[in-house]
């Protein structure tokens, strides 16, 4: 008797014990609505964060692209370089005077001819050459029957002092952006980069000689120059590459 009493007492104290009223049902209904809300605010901030991050990402992403597509499709390429040996006969002299032909990369910007870097070793020396904007001339319109004979290369003798200066000469200017001032090759135009051999170096490129050098906008693929020249000069105008 006195033990089934206890267990009856025992289940009566656990049933009060766990039992809860209306209010504390009410008090814990509201406590996990806010626990609910406030991980909606939690995970709705870090959804806007992680939204902001990945929009700057892409940008960059987008920016990187661009840049890295330009500087591989940007840049000149050499179309021929041409020498001129004006001794008679040819044999007994060297080439004075280079032009080096260029044009713009297929798909590339266009290029300011002034800003390019112009870098030429002869026999173990090597020469860094600016652009001068009073050596500037354009046979685009006009054309030549001597390319040579232009006026603009007695602007590169030592008596106007321009021996690290080059010039340009413009062959084919379709929508005339090379000027002067502002030498711009655009897709479609060729120009040549003109310097003085003699007056440069201080002695001509002779027979069989060795030339290197690259011609570096300031972005994009650089113009390479390599070649041997020839080991007989037979004319006043020589290709060399």
């Amino acid at each position: 008797m006195s033990l089934k009493y206890d267990l009856v007492r025992a289940g009566r104290l656990l049933k009060r014990q766990f039992s809860f009223d209306e209010d504390d049902r009410a008090e814990t209904g509201i406590g996990v609505l806010i626990i609910f809300i406030a991980l909606v605010l939690v995970a709705a901030v870090a959804a806007s964060v992680l939204i902001h991050t990945a929009g700057i990402l892409q940008q960059r992403a987008d920016s990187t692209g661009t840049t890295t597509i330009r500087q591989v499709s940007t840049g000149i390429v050499v179309d021929q370089i041409l020498g001129y040996d004006g001794a008679t006969p040819a044999e007994a002299g060297g080439v004075e005077y280079v032009a080096i032909f260029l044009s713009d990369n297929t798909g590339g910007s266009s290029v300011n001819l002034a800003n390019v870097s112009v870098t030429l070793t002869i026999n173990g020396v090597t020469a860094v050459l600016v652009y001068n904007s009073s050596i500037f001339a354009s046979v685009a319109q006009s054309g030549t029957n001597n390319l040579f004979g232009n006026s603009v290369w007695p602007l590169l003798s030592a008596t106007h002092h321009d021996s690290t200066s080059y010039g340009v000469l413009v062959e084919s200017d379709p929508v005339n952006s090379l000027t002067a001032k502002y030498p711009v090759l655009s897709p479609g135009d060729t120009a040549a980069v003109i310097f003085n051999v003699t007056n440069t170096f201080g002695a001509n490129i002779t027979q069989n000689q060795a030339v290197s050098g690259q011609i570096t906008p300031e972005q994009g693929a650089p113009a390479v120059i390599d070649f041997n020249a020839p080991d007989s000069f037979t004319a006043r105008t020589i290709t060399l590459q």
